[in-house]
């Protein structure tokens, strides 16, 4: 168990296949001290995890140490108590009221409505983990980094327009660089940095000659790779298993802001921005790390052209719209859902949704 009277350095709240991978990984990888709590409700699972945890640290031989922590996510107060008892330096939201595996089967009214309005209209779901533990965050007044690895690169931005403190997302985007960093010579793949959105996960989905819209931007030091589109064709990604890599990205991310050495990455949703981003990540945090001649500003906004394909944007005054076609597939069943929501009131929209839900049979 954690306690107040040490600091743990990662709190990890969730125990599904995204926290599996970076559990099993932490373990497997970490060259320095490092202790993991894992966080939920389900107590045998994480218990097992971090078992395998501990058993992984032994096989390799790493200085890793894990622990559990029973933790109630139902309010802000509620987490704030599981931080006040971890004392944590780190905590990674991998928790969300949506699956994002069952949306895709196609089983079910609910999940044909998502393929029809695009993934986005799901946003409130994936917001409100992420928001309690963020308020649970703010009012600790400590300097916890906060990283959500929930639908990051919309979801961040609700959280940052809703003014709580998010320092990045993970997975997503740190895909699509190391499949393309795989595919070049190993002397190239330290100087790659890549842009992409969310997205881009639902086109590499499909066969390549499928995909439809602008491929993501990639270059090598300073020269823009003109054929990503070509050079990736072939890879088309599975659903749960590509947290094979997701999960494994956020790793050396966790470790460098752990202190544990400076790092080039890619990530997701960096201080609230829309998409993913190339980025430097230390134990200050994590600051873009653009090619030359590519402003923050010309950045966010090629990601922002992704929102309306996705089905959301957020405005800067904190309102969550959905696109057109999103609003259309919406209305058919629920005008006031079809209208959006403030930042602030991800609650009453997830419980709205949810009502939709079961209604649809998701």
């Amino acid at each position: 168990m954690g306690s107040n009277d040490m600091v743990n350095d990662i709190l990890i709240l969730g125990t599904g296949y995204f926290a599996e991978i970076m559990i099993c990984d932490l373990a497997s990888t970490a060259k320095a001290p490092l202790h993991v709590l894992v966080g939920g409700r389900n107590v045998e699972r994480m218990t097992w995890l971090a078992e395998a945890g501990r058993s992984r640290a032994a096989i390799f031989g790493t200085p890793v140490t894990f622990g559990t922590l029973k933790v109630d996510s139902s309010s802000p107060e509620s987490i704030g108590e599981a931080l006040a008892t971890a004392n944590p330096r780190i905590v990674v939201q991998s928790a969300s009221l949506q699956s994002p595996w069952k949306v895709d089967r196609m089983d079910s009214e609910w999940s044909r409505l998502v393929a029809k309005a695009g993934f986005g209209m799901t946003i409130a779901f994936h917001s409100v983990l992420p928001s309690r533990t963020a308020k649970a965050v703010q009012a600790a007044g400590s300097n916890i980094t906060f990283v959500n690895t929930c639908y990051p690169d919309g979801v961040n931005q609700v959280l940052h327009r809703a003014g709580l403190p998010i320092t990045t997302g993970v997975g997503n985007i740190a895909i699509y660089a190391a499949v393309i960093a795989a595919l070049l010579p190993a002397e190239q793949r330290g100087s790659l940095r890549v842009l992409g959105y969310h997205q881009h996960l639902v086109q590499w989905r499909k066969p390549g000659t499928e995909r439809t819209g602008a491929p993501v931007r990639a270059w090598v030091g300073e020269d823009e790779i003109p054929n990503v589109d070509d050079m990736t064709r072939h890879v088309q990604l599975p659903y749960r298993d590509l947290n094979a890599i997701s999960g494994a990205s956020a790793v050396p991310v966790l470790r460098a802001l752990a202190g544990h050495g400076d790092i080039l990455a890619h990530v997701p949703g960096p201080a609230g921005l829309p998409g993913g981003y190339p980025v430097r990540v230390s134990a200050g945090g994590v600051a873009l790390d653009l090619p030359k001649g590519l402003t923050r500003e010309a950045a966010t906004a090629w990601n922002r052209g992704f929102e309306d394909a996705d089905g959301v944007s957020i405005s800067d005054d904190g309102r969550v719209t959905y696109s057109e076609r999103a609003r259309r597939a919406l209305t058919a069943y629920s005008p006031t859902l079809a209208a959006g929501f403030d930042v602030a009131d991800v609650e009453a929209a997830a419980q709205d949704l949810s009502e939709l839900r079961a209604r649809l049979g998701g």
